[in-house]
């Protein structure tokens, strides 16, 4: 029966929280269903989830008020993939900026183009430039090929044969030199001789142009590359330098870059800066997308669905989160995070919905300074927990847990149990399901 039909729907949803969240709000549905199949041997349609309020604190994954900049992002997208023939645009890659402060979801909704992007047959793939590592060249752009080198090995035999055939053509005797910095493609195109050894300028200029044939061999109709390029404000002047190469060999089209940077720390004569001023000059398409705060409305609309409540019933707790947060979704996230872990916004089960008293978190101490706020929620962390972050964090803004266990002196086992207050706390951030 049709509504059967759509309770399995809602069970399956891909956002979690479209799916029911309650076992009691399941069971009365099928009760419904159960009651009106027997009584008549048919099932009207009624609304699911009327009974389905969860007392579990879980704030929505989809992002508010970013449609616009979605759909900008994937329209770069359609018109790097899309066969020469078909274009308007000069058929070139393209650039495609994302600025903003911190916390206000650069990384958020590029990360949100990864499926359809995948779904179409392409690549994406992400690095991440360090503040601490300005002084290893092309870092990000290593971590992005070495994440594509994994993506390969998982494919077929038959299509990493077509693989080993293309990347040894385009390397040629000198595929040593970047098998030295992605030991993963070794698995690929086998064991290498060592490439003539250069010095100064020539070792670069060689490294640059090894570099562009491997991205090359992947910028294709039959899949295009994403390359996303996260905190660009830290970017080193090779990696800069890559970008215009890349961007001007590129003709055929076939592949996006993508970059984010904090804007409040790149001044006019950043070195990104200049060098977006060269790219423009050489007629590259470049766009920028400035993000901008949360409107009080879309905010009004995240915590309204957090607390599954209406809009108007939600406002006067959103004013006040406005006014604290200025619209910052990483900020207003995690101060609706600290009212709960506070116990100034709870589930009353008596009468089944969500309350807050809105005079207490008034009166309440809690700054409206991001980072301050952010060192007082890791204050409150257990010391071991605090600990073993400090560790991590000497280790680079990405960690493993067998290096983190050699660091502590401690066991993998003992390190995760220390570690996990802070993933529940999503102050860590899994890079796959495999760390469950």
């Amino acid at each position: 029966p049709a509504m059967v039909s759509e309770i399995v729907a809602k069970l399956m949803a891909k956002n979690a929280e479209d799916r029911y969240q309650t076992a009691l709000g399941l069971q009365h549905d099928l009760n419904i269903c159960s009651e009106q199949w027997e009584a008549t041997g048919t099932i009207d349609r009624f609304e699911l989830g009327m009974r389905d309020l969860s007392d579990r604190f879980t704030i929505p994954a989809h992002l508010y008020g970013r449609e616009r900049e979605i759909q900008t992002l994937l329209a770069s997208f359609d018109r790097v993939a899309s066969p020469a023939e078909n274009r308007v645009c000069n058929g070139a890659a393209e650039l495609i900026l994302v600025a903003g402060c911190s916390g206000i979801g650069k990384t958020a909704i590029v990360n949100e183009v990864h499926k359809p992007i995948t779904r179409q047959h392409g690549y994406f793939i992400k690095g991440k430039f360090d503040q601490f590592n300005r002084h290893l060249p092309l870092s990000a752009f290593v971590q992005a090929l070495r994440d594509l080198t994994r993506q390969l090995l998982s494919e077929s035999d038959a299509q990493l044969q077509i693989w080993r055939t293309q990347l040894s053509i385009a390397l040629g005797d000198s595929a040593q030199v970047i098998v030295e910095v992605i030991p993963e493609l070794e698995q690929i195109i086998g064991s290498q001789p060592p490439a003539i050894e250069l010095s100064g300028t020539a070792a670069q200029q060689r490294f640059n142009r090894l570099f562009q044939k491997f991205i090359q061999v992947f910028t294709t109709p039959a899949h295009p590359l994403t390359i996303f390029l996260d905190d660009l404000q830290w970017v080193d002047s090779a990696s800069l330098k890559l970008m215009q190469l890349l961007l001007a060999a590129s003709p055929g089209g076939y592949l996006l870059l993508i970059g984010a940077y904090r804007d409040h720390e790149v001044s006019i004569a950043h070195p990104l800066m200049l060098t977006l001023t060269e790219i423009v000059k050489s007629q590259a398409t470049v766009q920028t997308i400035a993000l901008q705060p949360l409107s009080i409305d879309h905010l009004n609309q995240l915590v309204a669905e957090t607390l599954t409540c209406k809009a108007t019933i939600a406002q006067p707790l959103t004013s006040l989160i406005y006014q604290k947060t200025q619209g910052n979704p990483f900020f207003a996230t995690q101060f609706l995070k600290a009212l709960h872990q506070d116990n100034l916004l709870w589930f009353d089960r008596q009468v089944g919905y969500w309350h807050c008293e809105l005079t207490k978190i008034q009166s309440a101490a809690l700054t409206d300074d991001v980072v301050e706020f952010m060192a007082i929620q890791l204050q409150k962390l257990p010391r071991v927990t605090q600990n073993i972050l400090k560790l991590a964090a000497c280790i680079g803004d990405s960690f493993d847990l067998d290096t983190l266990a050699i660091v502590s002196g401690q066991t993998a086992f003992q390190v995760a149990d220390d570690l996990w207050i802070a993933l529940q706390a999503v102050l860590v951030v899994p890079q796959s399901e495999v760390y469950k």
